[in-house]
Order: structure tokens, then C-alpha cells, then sequence
């Protein structure tokens, strides 16, 4: 694989949905290739939860199984208001596919995912980051730098990367799953359009006494979400959205480093401020909160590519649109989309190149279509008789933080007495 210089298809991005392109191309026979920036997979937990939609799609590759047993299962959500419990809702109640949805730290499933790219005698280029592509006779022109930690300084030495060799690649399509600052993306020149209001949520993961009971916990508190995240036992994140926060948007970079240093966190991640939040949001009992192992804030300036594909170039994942956090839908949605331009890249690679980008047209206008439906679910749901009123004013905040997708999130609204437009305004992926 190395030694190519021109494969069907690159891959630009060694997250979950970049590594689940590859090896959904990968096993259908492509020839592809796959490389990222960074220097590794991720080493945080990033507040992973899989969906019982996407536990299917990895059940297709044979990994749900893996995946599943290195998770901790959630089979309910509780929902709060500021004060008491409204109401819970049960995935096990999901007719299809898995009865519960699945918390995982991050770095376990690209552990996972690279495992099976391996094993497949797919190697991901690590530290090669794209830095010019152009078109040409149908393909695309590709320059990837490959980059190394030297080190420099006289006083005080310190490490910096630099560019050790270039290489040229020729791809017939090129994937850009480079995330939420895709060098693409700003390569391409695209314009994101709004998605929703930006939002800001710190995080903070915590050993804790209590015992999750597979229990995922919400509350909505004047139109702010606190989240509690079972990670396994012993283990728990807490997020919550904020507001007047002013973050640099390095912090949507993933941890690619073993030791977060509490010296350089600012002052609304320390201790004394994730106890106040504590006392001023969580009505549910968090238990003894032994120690605070990770924490972090982040902006989510949520946009759209309103067309996802520019000339060979499909954008995927956090590089076409972005999410809130709570419910990990970005990540879901991003991973579901990959299988669906795997399958689409699979089935038009003998068509005539109108046709195929056509098919591609039609796939981003769906996945465009979906985004803009996702965060206007007060308009695609409406509150039943029997439903509380509480839960009917904030069934948008409600549902948008359920880790569920497409029919297992219709199964959760129906449980919290909300009618669902029916699937064909839906315009959820095939």
C-alpha cells in the first residue's frame, strides 16, 4: 500500500467515520488509502455514545460484538427539569437491532476500527496531512506532506513538527473525514451556512461511588442542558451547556496526548467550578466524586455544507456539518453516512462519471436534508394529548440529546407521548 501512487479512492481522516469509509470501501473491493495529520488515534474518552443504529452498521462488519463488550451498555434515559424527574425514557423497547445504546470512550473505538483496517492489510499513513489537491482529467492531484517531531531550542528545548518528505497521490474521489477544521474544506474554499445557534459545553469525566444502573440522565434548566454520562462503572462525564464562554477553536482538536496538565486549565475547569455547576444544576444525586480525571470545554459553532460534494471531493462528518454534543449525534450520523458513500462509491465505480456524481448529488441533498430536519424537531414532532407539558415545550432540547438516531429516536418521541411526522419527510438515509 505504501508504495502506490494512485488508488480509487482517499481517505482524509482517521476518525471513526474516515476509518468506517475505508473499511466499508475496503471490503467491497476498492482500492483506497487512508491518512491523517495527527500522530495516532485519540487518547480521550470524548463522551462517546453509539446509538442502536450504528451498533447495527458494525454488527454488518462483524465487529459489534468487540465494540460492545469494551462499552457499557445504557438502556434509559431520565429527564429532569430543574427541580425533579419528569419522565425516563427505555431503548430497550426499540423493536429492532439493539435494545440499548452503547458508551464507549473514543480511543477504545478507533482502537477497534484501526485493528480492523489493519487486519484488512489497510495501514492508516499517520502523520501525513494533505496540503494541496487539484483536478485533473477526472481524478484528483493530490500533495500530502509527511510530517516528524524534531527537536529544537538552545535554552529551553522544546519539540516542534516538521515537513520531512511530500508525496503525490492520484485518487478518483476523494473523502475529507479531516473533522471539524478540515484542511480541505478550507482548500476547497466552501462556505458553511448556519445549522442552529452556536453552543458551549464544558465536560468534566469523574470517578463517582454511584451506581449507573445503565442510565443515561438529562435536565433541561431555562433552556440550558446538563448531561450525566455513564462511561463504565465507577466512571461518569458530566457536561454542561454554557453560556458567554469565549473558547479557541483549538479546543475541538481531539487529545492525541496521553496527560491532560491541570496547571494550564483555566478557571472554569477547575474543582471548586465543576462542584458549583454540581450544586447549581444536577437535581439527580452524582454520589462521591473521588477525582476528576478529564475535563474540557468547546465551542460548537454549528454549520452546514448545504452541497456536501465539490467536484471528486465528498465531505463527511464534522468536516460537512456540525452537532451539539449531547447524544453524540455528529459521530453517529457521521459513521452511518460513511457506510452510505461506501456503498454509492461502490456501486457507480464502473458508471460514467455523470452518473456517479449524480448518485452523490442525491446522497448529500438526503444528508443535507436530515442535518436541517435534526434541528428542527419542533416542527417534525408535535405534542400529543396525553403528553406533559413540560416535556411538550422542551421536546426539541429533549430529544436532541437522546443517544438515538432515525427509528430509535422516533421510538423514544413516541414514548415521550410526541407524534412523528411520518418517515418520508423525514428524508433519514436509506
Amino acid at each position: 500500500m505504501f508504495g502506490k501512487k494512485s488508488v480509487e479512492t482517499l481517505v482524509v481522516g482517521a476518525g471513526p467515520c474516515g476509518m468506517l469509509a475505508a473499511l466499508a470501501l475496503a471490503d467491497g473491493g476498492d482500492d483506497v488509502m487512508i491518512v491523517d495529520s495527527a500522530p495516532r488515534t485519540c487518547t480521550s474518552s470524548n463522551a462517546t455514545i453509539l446509538h442502536p443504529e450504528t451498533l447495527v452498521l458494525l454488527q454488518r462488519f462483524g465487529i459489534a460484538d468487540r465494540v460492545v463488550a469494551s462499552g457499557y451498555a445504557i438502556h434509559q434515559v431520565s429527564i429532569y427539569d430543574d427541580v425533579c424527574h419528569r419522565q425516563s425514557v427505555h431503548l430497550n423497547l426499540h423493536p429492532h437491532g439493539f435494545p440499548f445504546a452503547l458508551s464507549i470512550p473514543q480511543s477504545e473505538l478507533e482502537a477497534i476500527l484501526e485493528d480492523e483496517l489493519n487486519e484488512a492489510g489497510m495501514h492508516i499513513l499517520w502523520n501525513h496531512r494533505v496540503s494541496e489537491y487539484e483536478p485533473e482529467d477526472g481524478a484528483v492531484q493530490i500533495t500530502a506532506d509527511r510530517y516528524s517531531d524534531r527537536g529544537t531550542g538552545y535554552a529551553i528545548s522544546h519539540m516542534e513538527r516538521v515537513i520531512v518528505k511530500s508525496i503525490h497521490l492520484q485518487a478518483k474521489t476523494l473523502v475529507a473525514a479531516d473533522g471539524y477544521n478540515s484542511i480541505l474544506h478550507r482548500l476547497a474554499g466552501l462556505e458553511s451556512q448556519p445549522l442552529g445557534e452556536d453552543q458551549f459545553f464544558v465536560s468534566f469525566e469523574f470517578e463517582t461511588d454511584r451506581d449507573p444502573s445503565h442510565t443515561c440522565f438529562l435536565s433541561i434548566k431555562e433552556g440550558l442542558a446538563t448531561a450525566q454520562q455513564p462511561i463504565e462503572d465507577g466512571i461518569a462525564r458530566l457536561q454542561f451547556q454554557y453560556k458567554g464562554l469565549t473558547l479557541p477553536s483549538r479546543n475541538r482538536e481531539k487529545e492525541r496526548s496521553f496527560l491532560q496538565d491541570a496547571a494550564n486549565l483555566p478557571d472554569y475547569l477547575d474543582e471548586e467550578h465543576f462542584h458549583q455547576l454540581v450544586k447549581e444544576r444536577v437535581p439527580w444525586n452524582v454520589g462521591y466524586v473521588n477525582k476528576l480525571r478529564y475535563r474540557a470545554a468547546v465551542p460548537f459553532k454549528k454549520r452546514y455544507l448545504p452541497t456536501p460534494r465539490a467536484g471528486n471531493v465528498f465531505f463527511l462528518g464534522d468536516s460537512a456539518r456540525t452537532f451539539a454534543p449531547l447524544g453524540n449525534l455528529s459521530l453517529n450520523l457521521g459513521m452511518q453516512e460513511a457506510e452510505s458513500l461506501a456503498r454509492v462509491l461502490l456501486e457507480t465505480k464502473e458508471s460514467e462519471p455523470r452518473l456517479r456524481q449524480r448518485k452523490l448529488d442525491e446522497l448529500g441533498e438526503q444528508m443535507a436534508q436530515n442535518w436541517k430536519r435534526l434541528v428542527n424537531l419542533d416542527a417534525t414532532t408535535r405534542p400529543g394529548v396525553s403528553a406533559d407539558p413540560w416535556v411538550a415545550n422542551n421536546r426539541a432540547r429533549i430529544l436532541r440529546a437522546m443517544p438515538a438516531s432515525a427509528e430509535s429516536l422516533d421510538e423514544l418521541a413516541r414514548q415521550l407521548r410526541l407524534e412523528v411526522k411520518s418517515a418520508k419527510d423525514h428524508h433519514v438515509l436509506a
